[in-house]
């Protein structure tokens, strides 16, 4: 188990580096030039002169070659130092550790909705296959999939902010706050789950191993939590690291639409401003969310499926 975490671990760290080219890169390959357009933006549209375009590369480095750019960079960031915001002229450091806090946040409310709801109803569809619940499920799922997170966000709003009354619109520092955000998250993510706990239950019940529990009279509940659910246990892992990583997806437009701090929000306010300091560091944190997210389910389902370990 431990050279295989090794392996990924290794693979992880170099996928990080390439990303972290790409995204440098990719904003310095822009049309326009790259000191000229930063400039701009701090200048509020003011067309900047050729010397102090100049000036702002010399102080900032942009006349150097890319590679010693990224190197010079890189180093900064490996010890510490994630830059200065062009737009506020304050570190990215201490802004950027909130945001992430508040996404984690968001994300583990709405995955965790997202189980609690996803899994009982999948159970209890695949004891009724072919019924109305699991018809009703079906239609759910396809909606929930179909449905843009934008317009399914501002229907909340509109409904329990504005008719009602009941919640908060946008903003963060209560329960209250989180929960219109962690339901239009939460509810993308538990039709897919439980169409999957569903099918993969199904499957289960016809194995020779629940015929011959059922055989020694075992009651469903038995049967279900100790011998079915457990079986199906590293491929629900799975499948709900790779929903958590779509929920930092869906983060950033729930996030923008209410006012959520999070490192979605921060992404697209810093695209507006061109603040690419602060561009950089969100592409770098989301790629890092992302490497983590599937670090972790690869020890969980390790740990979980013994012939996982056996294989290793």
């Amino acid at each position: 188990m431990v050279r295989r975490l090794s392996h990924r671990l290794v693979q992880s760290v170099i996928l990080l580096f390439l990303v972290s080219i790409a995204g440098f890169a990719l904003l310095r390959l822009l049309p326009g030039d790259f000191a000229e357009v930063l400039l701009l933006s701090q200048m509020d549209g003011t067309l900047p002169d050729a010397a102090a375009v100049d000036r702002f590369s010399a102080e900032n480095g942009f006349d150097d070659p890319l590679p010693v750019q990224y190197l010079r960079w890189l180093g900064n960031v490996l010890t510490g130092d994630l830059g200065t915001s062009f737009v506020t002229g304050e570190s990215v450091s201490a802004d950027i550790l909130l945001r992430i806090r508040q996404s984690l946040i968001l994300a583990l409310l709405s995955i965790g909705l997202a189980l609690v709801l996803a899994v009982p109803i999948g159970c209890f569809c695949a004891y009724h296959a072919g019924g109305l619940a699991d018809r009703l499920l079906a239609a759910a799922s396809v909606a929930g999939l179909s449905i843009p997170n934008f317009w399914y966000a501002l229907l909340l709003a509109l409904l329990f902010s504005l008719t009602l009354g009941w919640l908060p619109s946008s903003g963060h520092g209560t329960i209250a706050h989180a929960v219109l955000p962690t339901l239009v998250i939460a509810t993308t993510m538990t039709g897919v789950i439980a169409r999957f706990v569903r099918a993969r239950l199904l499957d289960e019940f016809h194995h020779a191993y629940i015929r011959t529990a059922k055989a020694k009279g075992l009651s469903q509940t038995r049967i279900l939590l100790h011998h079915a659910l457990p079986n199906i246990l590293p491929s629900l892992l799975t499948l709900t690291g790779l929903q958590f990583a779509r929920a930092f997806d869906g983060m950033i437009i729930v996030e923008t639409i209410f006012a959520w701090p999070g490192i979605g929000s921060l992404l697209v306010a810093s695209l507006l401003n061109r603040d690419y300091p602060l561009i950089q560091i969100c592409f770098l944190v989301i790629a890092c969310g992302y490497i983590i997210i599937n670090l972790l389910v690869d020890y969980l389902v390790t740990l979980a499926d013994p012939r996982v370990q056996e294989a290793i």
